[in-house]
């Protein structure tokens, strides 16, 4: 079939976070990016028109080559829930309400997309349907439960479908306002940290908090019947404001004040996230066992913004036998789980990548601050892997750009996990963040059960394991768990060959893996932007390509 008989289709996801687009051709995915890399604002959410232009130019195609284009939700039910939340606080919500009308003129993806020359077919996808396509389309399964659950797509916040074959049946949903995703964003806003965006850092607080303090003021604001929760609206704001999420009736529950951004973390604000996340796993167990009921399946994808929460994900295998989470569960995984119709391969290197030349040319730019050598690949990856056995912090940028939240081994700052200080010194000097947050172990799929608890691979970091050695305490948390990612030689070569490497030097396969940015900032995407941020922080050494790089 010649090129231009192909089926081209694009997958966008756009207007609330994490707005990427896809393509495929003929059903494959061939390239996928998010906005945020291209803008160097976290979590964009506007139109991705940057990303857009990448993946045209890139595959040497114009908007008018697509043939069908797909919306991850459908802007009328998103529109539908969002006026009738409006209606039932009409003098509280005025502004907002005004400010919405005015603010749709600017979001209809038609006329975006007319605009920009494309006159095609607009499919527009039920937000939850594309959660639930991408987990199970690119599973290895043909028989699965498929868990949703998010803040909210059009009017669901949860799902349950079966996946067969290639088809997909929904049975069983949670409408807004009744939304897990929901309830956990706003007591992270309570902790003093950002919705949409702090949720791993409450996460990751939870180990140090203890459970009894608040764990039954939180329980008590839910109720199940039929497989079905409801949360008790009156400590929340969700429905009629997009700035606060709670009021006074949260801060009676609790009895304790908001934490404001910047101040202390107190014991207290440790005992409320350990609640948090214990409540959430009480609901979301609740919810893997309906699952389980309705599927009667072996296996589960689970997706959704929540399916980040790997310590949630791993309970699922108390009811089944094999879990998979996507590498990019959020709504910019939905950007490609929009264009699925069937099972498909998939890899996350779907992002940007460079050549030789254009390395070598940023590289050039700024010789006079550089020691640059050009080394052969047996001879960079030894290197790289003495320099980190040896104590030193490399910034790692190869190939394809890694699509979704994770870096997984081409935009990644890499230590070493044995040096007890290591998981100190990358917090408060390189990442200037908070001390409590823990870095994500990486390790050949073949070695890691010798070192974790775990019966299936975990290439994306979406589930915690239990360590099986002492000897890597800056990658293990203060529960003794880790966020481990399995690297495969097929999955990364390269990257699987520098972890090979450094287990041979040092009896131990494991290198600390922590995605290549600095505070406040998105996933290193270019060569330039990699080289300006190398020279900005307290990282030891680049290595680009096969270019090992240190500062003059």
């Amino acid at each position: 079939m010649g090129k231009e008989e192909q089926m081209k289709q694009l997958g966008i996801s756009a207007f609330y976070h994490d707005s990427a687009v896809c393509l495929t051709i003929d059903g494959k995915v061939i390239s996928a990016a998010e906005e945020e890399r291209f803008t160097g604002i976290k979590h964009d959410s506007s139109f991705p028109k940057y990303a857009l232009d990448w993946i045209l130019k890139s595959n040497n195609l114009c908007i008018k080559d697509i043939d069908k284009i797909n919306w991850y939700e459908s802007p009328e039910k998103k529109d539908d829930r969002v006026s009738t939340t409006f209606a039932k606080k009409p003098f509280k919500t005025f502004f907002l309400n005004r400010k919405y009308k005015k603010s749709k003129s600017t979001q209809n993806p038609k006329d975006i997309l007319e605009s920009m020359g494309y006159t095609g077919e607009i499919i527009y996808h039920d937000h939850h349907y594309s959660h639930a396509a991408f987990s199970y389309y690119t599973s290895p399964y043909d028989h699965s439960a498929i868990l949703t659950v998010d803040g909210v797509g059009e009017w669901e916040t949860t799902t349950i479908s079966v996946g067969k074959g290639n088809t997909i049946n929904k049975v069983l949903k949670v409408d807004f306002p009744n939304s897990l995703g929901m309830f956990y964003s706003t007591i992270t806003a309570y902790l003093g940290f950002k919705p949409n965006e702090g949720e791993y850092k409450v996460m990751g607080l939870a180990p140090f908090g203890d459970i009894s303090i608040y764990t039954d003021k939180l329980l008590s604001l839910f109720t199940t019947t039929s497989n079905k929760f409801f949360i008790d609206q009156s400590p929340f704001t969700w429905e009629y404001s997009d700035r606060v999420m709670f009021n006074r009736n949260l801060c009676r529950l609790l009895n304790i004040q908001p934490r404001l951004p910047g101040e202390e973390i107190k014991q207290e604000h440790k005992d409320l996230a350990a609640a948090l996340q214990k409540v959430y796993e009480i609901q979301f167990t609740k919810l893997l066992k309906t699952a389980k009921n309705i599927s009667k399946s072996d296996n589960i994808c689970i997706s959704g913004g929540c399916a980040y929460n790997g310590v949630a994900n791993t309970l699922a295998y108390k009811y089944f036998k094999s879990v998979y989470v996507p590498f990019a569960p959020s709504d910019a995984g939905s950007a490609i789980g929009a264009c699925l119709d069937s099972h498909t391969n998939i890899t996350p290197y779907l992002g940007p990548e460079f050549t030789d030349r254009e390395v070598k040319k940023d590289l050039n730019l700024y010789r006079d601050k550089l020691l640059i050598y050009n080394l052969d690949e047996d001879k960079l990856i030894d290197k790289t892997a003495k320099l980190i056995n040896g104590g030193n912090i490399v910034a790692w940028f190869q190939g394809k750009m890694e699509f979704g939240a994770r870096s997984l081994g081409n935009r990644s700052i890499l230590a070493n996990p044995r040096d007890p200080k290591m998981k100190d010194r990358l917090n408060y000097v390189v990442k200037q963040r908070e001390g409590f947050r823990p870095f994500a172990p990486t390790i050949t799929e073949e070695e890691y059960q010798k070192f974790f608890e775990a019966s299936e691979p975990s290439p994306y970091m979406s589930r915690v394991m239990k360590t099986r050695t002492k000897f890597i305490p800056s990658a293990t948390h203060v529960d003794g768990t880790c966020r481990v990612q399995t690297v495969s030689q097929k999955q990364n070569r390269k990257f699987h060959k520098l972890i090979t490497l450094i287990g041979n030097q040092s009896s131990i396969p494991v290198v600390l893996n922590t995605s290549f940015n600095l505070k406040d900032e998105t996933i290193t995407l270019t060569p330039k932007q990699a080289i300006e941020r190398y020279l900005k922080s307290e990282i030891d050494f680049l290595v680009i390509d096969n270019f090992l790089v240190k500062k003059r």
